[in-house]
């Protein structure tokens, strides 16, 4: 009975062993959190983003054998068929973290892990003989016994982790991906064992053991073992920066440690430490000084005027860090008693005065916010200007684009500046030319025919061909569609005795026989501006004591627009078409509130009426309207008046802009080179030719020769120089 009531025992142990091994990972891993988080009460965390994480682990795991062999290759074995096992084993190693994004990360772990364990097998054998423990072994009776089989494997690798981390909620992580071990020992011991009953021994062995072998090679072994790895952990600040994670994981094996039926499915219980790699931050200090005073005002008809004393003062400094910025609060509370004759008495008005650009003052304005119609042209100039000496079309102003990317550009969405659309010139004339498929370019290379580049027209051909290769490479322009042209000297060369001239001259030049691959860039927008354009607002105190202090805040539908605050009253000066600008046509309230050395608050609210004039709204109600039309259109070539062809097919669109009402305003430049003097000759004449194509009205028309006075762009660049060859017109017209 007793035999029979241990066998029970050890069976009902086995059935249940799943069931303890859950329990007792449960409190290992409430044991592991709460000591993490005990050490987190001593550390603080950066916000600092570091470039990645390393760190290191360790752990134990438990390991779980399934087998489905009756003995390995070779190692006689009587058992029916090993099935389970079980062991445990450390596990350490160090760590690479990389943050993808606030949500993921990329993990790759990089140790050492142990997956020994035991296999066992009880076999009741049946009826067997009982022979005495000692010499000669005589057999007593024949029983039932029971026998166990077992494998002790030790089984330990070098292993990688790598691992797809998500960022969950709550400061938990949730960890996917593969593991990788490679067997550095894979030894086994074997054996077979009565164990009961226990004066027996085995006939062939006259032994209670048989079928003994110790500290083997694993025959016919798989060294390399792949898993798929999940786990979950938690992160725990530590020190500075660094993150403490208890972890629990399990693996599912995808490999047997032999040829036959055997897996390993570890458990894994770790703690791990990641320390982050973080950028060298620039650390800049702020120091702000805030002042508390509490003042005790103390009534005495003997005092004939106001007295303050200071009782005491207490300081204190505050200290915040942030990414890479130490600012420092001085908070300094001051204590006064304050000896006054009597209760003093507050009183004041505000008034709100609009006041325009000259200095003239409009008494009760009503402010209005116009919208106007802007548009502006800008000239594209046809040249691609080369370093000396070369063709290197990278080593150019332009902006170029790689074969994905330029289908997606847009004129439109060029900001308005003269040298940027410049840098687009080719990327403009390939949305051009996809607009227009029958037409096509000319390419032509010219040289400076100085020194290196005299006669080398080689060197010209192969700057147009630079151009050509990025429309046909880059922009996927049709290769019949350009023809590529070389000489010297460009026909209308700039100077080449000067250096600015020379390098003038080293160019590619494009031309078409479509005139509309080339006109100006033309961009459009509305602009805002107020009448007043400044509301001034002057507040008035009347106190016998004086201010302490004052507010003014200008509000629209609870939207603080403006405050101004101080200690002396002085005129403020709202310039009204600063951002933010208001929004809609309620009222404009601005709000006044003083508080004089005794505590006497005063406070007022004016209100200022205002007028919303969109385009929309001045169209449909019929008042008048102005458009601004911006042009530089025209690029005239080195030291020269004349307008081409080109330039007069592009005047005439301007022609059909300008209306009988239409005032015309014409500014004259020309590049750094000569003096003064004849630049600004030059201008004149340059206006006077424009001035001729458009028959304008002298009483519409403002002249305004300023030659190389005012360097409009970047003289340093042949570009900026030869943008700089330009007139401006400027066109505004009412309209209804």
């Amino acid at each position: 009975m007793r035999f029979r009531f241990e066998i029970l025992n050890y069976l009902i142990f086995i059935n249940n062993f799943e069931s303890y091994k859950k329990i007792i990972m449960k409190k290992i891993l409430y044991t592991l959190i709460l000591i993490a988080s005990s050490i987190s009460l001593f550390s603080s965390a950066d916000t600092i983003k570091p470039y990645f994480y390393l760190g290191g682990y360790a752990g134990a795991n438990i390991n779980i054998h399934q087998a489905g062999f009756r003995e390995l290759p070779g190692i006689p074995s009587c058992c029916p068929k090993f099935e389970t096992g079980n062991g445990i084993g450390a596990n350490f190693g160090g760590l690479f973290r990389l943050p993808i994004n606030q949500k993921s990360s990329f993990e790759l772990k990089f140790g050492y892990q142990n997956f020994s364990g035991k296999l066992s097998k009880e076999e009741f054998i049946g009826n067997s003989e009982i022979r005495d423990a000692k010499p000669p072994y005589e057999t007593i009776e024949v029983v039932k016994a029971i026998s166990e089989h077992s494998v002790d494997a030790n089984i330990q690798a070098i292993t990688v982790n790598p691992m797809y981390v998500w960022h969950l909620p709550y400061k938990f992580r949730w960890n996917i991906g593969a593991q990788i071990g490679y067997l550095i020992t894979n030894q086994f011991s074997q054996e077979e064992r009565l164990l009961t009953p226990d004066n027996i021994v085995y006939s062939d062995t006259k032994s209670r053991l048989r079928n003994v072998y110790q500290n083997l090679e694993i025959p016919a072994v798989n060294k390399l073992q792949a898993f798929i790895q999940t786990s979950i952990s938690y992160e725990i600040p530590f020190g500075k920066n660094m993150l403490l994670l208890p972890e629990v994981g399990v693996a599912y094996p995808l490999t047997n440690v032999f040829s036959d039926e055997w897996k390993i499915v570890p458990i894994s219980l770790t703690l791990n430490l990641e320390y982050p790699i973080i950028p060298k931050q620039r650390i800049d200090t702020i120091h702000n000084y805030e002042y508390f005073r509490d003042t005790t005002i103390i009534q005495d008809f003997a005092t004939k005027e106001v007295r303050v004393e200071r009782t005491d003062s207490l300081g204190k400094l505050i200290t915040d860090k942030r990414e890479n910025l130490i600012e420092y609060t001085h908070s300094i509370t001051e204590h006064y008693e304050k000896f006054v004759p009597k209760t003093s008495t507050i009183t004041g008005n505000l008034v709100i005065n609009g006041k325009d650009n000259k200095g003239n003052i409009q008494k009760n304005p009503t402010l209005t916010i116009e919208e106007i119609e802007v548009s502006e042209s800008f000239p594209l100039l046809p040249y691609v200007f080369f370093k000396e000496g070369s063709n290197d079309i990278k080593a150019t102003s332009l902006e170029l684009l790689n074969p994905n990317e330029s289908d997606n550009f847009e004129t439109n969405k060029l900001s308005w500046e003269t040298l940027e659309i410049y840098s687009n010139l080719l990327n403009i004339i390939k949305e051009r030319l996809d607009k227009n498929p029958t037409s096509r370019i000319v390419i032509k290379g010219t040289n400076n025919n100085v020194g290196f580049e005299e006669n080398n027209t080689e060197l010209s051909k192969s700057r147009a061909e630079e151009v050509k290769n990025y429309f046909i490479n880059n922009l996927g322009i049709n290769t019949n569609r350009i023809k590529v042209e070389s000489q010297n000297l460009p026909d209308k060369p700039s100077n080449p005795t000067t250096a600015d001239g020379i390098t003038e001259n080293q160019r590619a030049e494009i031309w078409s026989d479509n005139a509309e691959l080339l006109t100006p860039v033309e961009l459009s927008q509305i602009d805002k501006i107020s009448n007043p354009p400044i509301i001034e607002i002057s507040p008035n105190i009347n106190s016998d004591i004086g201010i302490k202090d004052w507010r003014i805040t200008v509000k629209q539908n609870n939207t603080i627009l403006r405050e101004y605050n101080g200690n002396l009253l002085e005129k403020q000066q709202w310039i009204v078409g600063n951002e933010p600008m208001p929004q809609f046509e309620d009222p404009i309230e601005i709000t006044f509130v003083a508080n004089d050395k005794q505590g006497n608050k005063f406070e007022t609210t004016e209100k200022l009426n205002i007028s919303q004039k969109t385009i929309k709204m001045k169209r449909e109600e019929i008042k008048n309207d102005t458009v601004f039309q911006r042009y530089s259109l025209i690029v005239f070539d080195f030291d020269k008046s004349e307008l081409t062809a080109n330039h007069k097919q592009i005047l005439e669109k301007i022609k059909d802009k300008i209306k009988s009402n239409s005032e015309v305003e014409i500014y004259g430049y020309a590049d750094r080179t000569g003096n003064s003097q004849y630049n600004r000759d030059l201008a004149v004449r340059r206006i006077d030719e424009v001035v001729k194509f458009l028959k304008i009205k002298p009483e519409n028309l403002k002249k305004y020769p300023i030659g190389s006075d005012e360097l409009i762009f970047d003289n340093d660049l042949p570009e900026g120089r030869s943008y700089s060859r330009t007139v401006k017109i400027i066109i505004a017209t009412p309209i209804k």
